[in-house]
C-alpha cells in the first residue's frame, strides 16, 4: 500500500459517532423550535391552511368543514399587516403554491403542524448530505459522510437555518432547490442513478413549494450549462438536463393547477400583479402611465386611474398597490374584479412595453432593488406577531391551537444582539469562502463549482425577490445560511483534508 493510497482513505467514524454527528446536527436545526417551544408562522401560513383546505374540500380528501357556507377566503399579507380577500368567484389565486397549500391543508387538518419542522430539519439535512455523500466518494476526505454533513449544518445552524426550519412557510425549500441545482450541476455526471432521482425528487418538491422558485431555477439554468462545459465535454448536457427537468416539474405544477382549476371549479388562475407594482413603486411604470394614460389600449390604465384617488405617496409603494383596500391607500383592490384581472393578466406585457421604452430605467431599477435585497438577512420576519395571532385563531380547522406565541416571540429583545451576531458570522463566513475559493489549488475545483453556485443561488434568489416582488429581510435570510454552510465546505475539502483523486 502506498503512502498516498494510506493518506486518501477516510478516518474511519463508527456508526455510534456518526449517529452523535448526525443527531448533533439536527438538535442545531431544530434548536429554535425547541427554545421558542412551537412552531414560527407568518400572515401567510394561514392563507396557505385556508386554500389547501378548500382544495382538500373540492378533492374530495377531507369533508368540508361544518362552519363554512360559502367558498372560503384566500387571504394575503398586507402593507399595514392587514389580510382581506382577494380574487371573485371565477378566479383563483395562482400566486400562492397549491402544492405547498394542499400540504399544510393536510398537517393542520391531521393537528399535526407541530410536525412541520422535523420534517423541515430532515429534508434540510438531507440536502446537504447528498452532495457531502458525492464528493467523499470522489475525494475521500479525511472526514466520514457524517461529519461532512454535521458540521456545516451546525455552522449554518449559527445563521438562520433554524428559523427556516421552525417557519411554517415554504421559504425552507429555496435553499435547498439551490442545493439540488448545484449539485447536479457539479457532480451530476459523477452521481448514481438513486442520487440523481433523490436529488431530482428533492428539487421537484421545492421548485414547486413557491412561485418564486421556478424563476430562480430558470436563472440558474444558464450557469448550469457554463459550469458543466466548463467542467467536461463529456456528456456536459446531463447536468443542465437534470437541472431542466426540475424546471419542468416546476412548469407542470403551474399548468397542472391551471387546469385543475378550470375543471374543478370553473374558474382562471390569475396571479396578483407584483411586476407591474414593482415597476410603478420604481418609477418606469408609473412614467409610463402617466405619459400613456386614457388609453383604452393599454390594460393597465385603469390602475393609474385608481391610483388617482388619494395624493398619499404611499399609495405608489408595491405592497400597499397589492394589497390595501382603504380609500386613501387602496387602488388595485377597490376597482372592479374585472378590471383586476385584465390587469394582473397583462403584467407581463406591461413589463415588456415599459422595458422598451425605458430599459435604462427598468435595468437600474432591478440593480438596485437586487443589491438592496442582497443585503437584507434579518430573521425578524420569521417571528409571529400579536396581529398574526389574532388572524390565525380564526383558521381552518384545529391549527389555531399551534398559531401561538411561543417562548421567543413573547418577547423579541434577543433579536438585535442575535441579528449582529448573524451578521458577523456571514461576513466572517463570506471573507472565508472568497479566501479559499481564490487560493490556488488549496480546494478540488469541483467542489469551489459547488460553492460558486450557492452563491450565484443567493444572488439569484435576491434578484428574484428583490426586483420582481419587493426586498424583504424574509427572503434574504432565508437562503443566507448557505454562506457558513459554503465556508465549512470548502474548508473541509481544503488541501490538507482532501487528497484523493476525482473519478472520471
Amino acid at each position: 500500500m502506498t503512502e498516498l493510497s494510506a493518506m486518501a482513505r477516510p478516518r474511519g467514524t463508527s456508526r455510534a459517532a456518526a449517529l452523535i454527528w448526525l443527531a448533533l446536527a439536527f438538535v442545531a436545526c431544530m434548536s429554535v423550535t425547541i427554545l421558542n417551544g412551537r412552531p414560527l408562522f407568518y400572515y401567510d401560513t394561514r392563507g396557505y391552511i385556508d386554500q389547501g383546505t378548500t382544495g382538500l374540500t373540492q378533492l374530495h380528501l377531507i369533508p368540508r368543514p361544518m362552519a363554512q357556507t360559502t367558498a372560503p377566503v384566500t387571504l394575503q399579507r398586507e402593507a399595514g399587516d392587514v389580510t382581506a380577500p382577494v380574487g371573485t368567484n371565477n378566479t383563483v389565486d395562482g400566486s400562492r403554491s397549491a402544492s405547498y397549500a394542499l400540504i399544510a391543508a393536510l398537517f393542520a387538518h391531521l393537528n399535526a403542524l407541530w410536525t412541520v419542522p422535523l420534517f423541515n430539519a430532515l429534508l434540510a439535512m438531507l440536502a446537504v448530505w447528498l452532495p457531502m455523500r458525492v464528493a467523499h466518494r470522489i475525494y475521500q476526505p479525511d472526514y466520514s459522510v457524517a461529519v461532512l454533513v454535521a458540521l456545516p449544518v451546525i455552522a449554518a445552524s449559527a445563521g438562520s437555518l433554524p428559523f427556516y426550519v421552525a417557519f411554517l412557510m415554504p421559504d425552507i425549500f429555496t435553499p435547498i432547490m439551490v442545493l439540488m441545482i448545484a449539485t447536479l450541476t457539479v457532480f451530476g455526471r459523477q452521481m448514481t442513478a438513486g442520487e440523481r432521482a433523490l436529488a431530482l425528487v428533492l428539487g421537484t418538491l421545492a421548485v414547486v413549494s413557491h412561485l418564486s422558485h421556478l424563476a430562480i431555477a430558470a436563472v440558474l439554468l444558464p450557469l448550469s450549462v457554463l459550469v458543466s462545459l466548463g467542467m467536461a465535454r463529456r456528456r456536459w448536457w446531463l447536468p443542465p438536463l437534470l437541472v431542466a427537468v426540475i424546471i419542468g416539474m416546476g412548469y407542470t405544477e403551474k399548468v397542472a393547477l391551471r387546469m385543475a382549476a378550470e375543471k374543478v371549479s370553473h374558474s382562471e388562475v390569475i396571479l396578483k400583479p407584483f411586476l407591474t407594482a414593482r415597476l410603478i413603486q420604481d418609477g418606469p411604470g408609473l412614467d409610463y402611465l402617466n405619459r400613456h394614460c386614457p388609453d383604452a389600449a393599454i390594460a393597465t390604465c385603469p390602475l393609474h386611474a385608481a391610483l388617482q384617488l388619494s395624493d398619499d405617496p404611499y399609495r405608489l409603494t408595491a405592497s400597499h398597490i397589492i394589497f390595501e383596500t382603504s380609500a386613501e391607500l387602496g387602488s388595485f383592490r377597490l376597482m372592479t374584479a374585472g378590471d383586476q384581472s385584465i390587469v394582473a393578466r397583462n403584467q407581463f406585457k406591461f413589463f415588456r412595453d415599459v422595458l422598451i421604452e425605458d430599459p435604462l430605467g427598468v435595468t437600474y431599477a432591478i440593480a438596485r432593488n437586487s443589491l438592496i435585497q442582497a443585503r437584507m438577512f434579518s430573521v425578524d420576519m420569521t417571528l409571529q406577531t400579536d396581529k398574526m395571532i389574532f388572524l390565525a385563531k380564526n383558521t381552518t380547522g384545529n391549527s389555531g391551537q399551534i398559531l401561538d406565541h411561543g417562548r421567543l416571540t413573547r418577547a423579541t429583545g434577543w433579536l438585535a444582539p442575535a441579528t449582529a451576531l448573524q451578521t458577523g458570522a456571514y461576513m466572517l463566513a463570506l471573507l472565508s469562502v472568497i479566501v479559499l475559493g481564490l487560493l490556488p489549488h488549496r480546494v478540488p475545483g469541483p467542489v469551489r463549482l459547488l460553492v460558486l453556485m450557492l452563491l450565484a443561488g443567493i444572488l439569484a434568489n435576491a434578484l428574484i425577490c428583490g426586483a420582481v416582488s419587493q426586498p424583504a429581510t424574509r427572503y434574504g435570510a432565508r437562503v443566507s445560511w448557505l454562506l457558513p454552510l459554503a465556508a465549512v465546505i470548502l474548508a473541509m475539502f481544503s488541501k490538507r483534508n482532501a487528497v484523493g483523486v476525482p473519478r472520471p
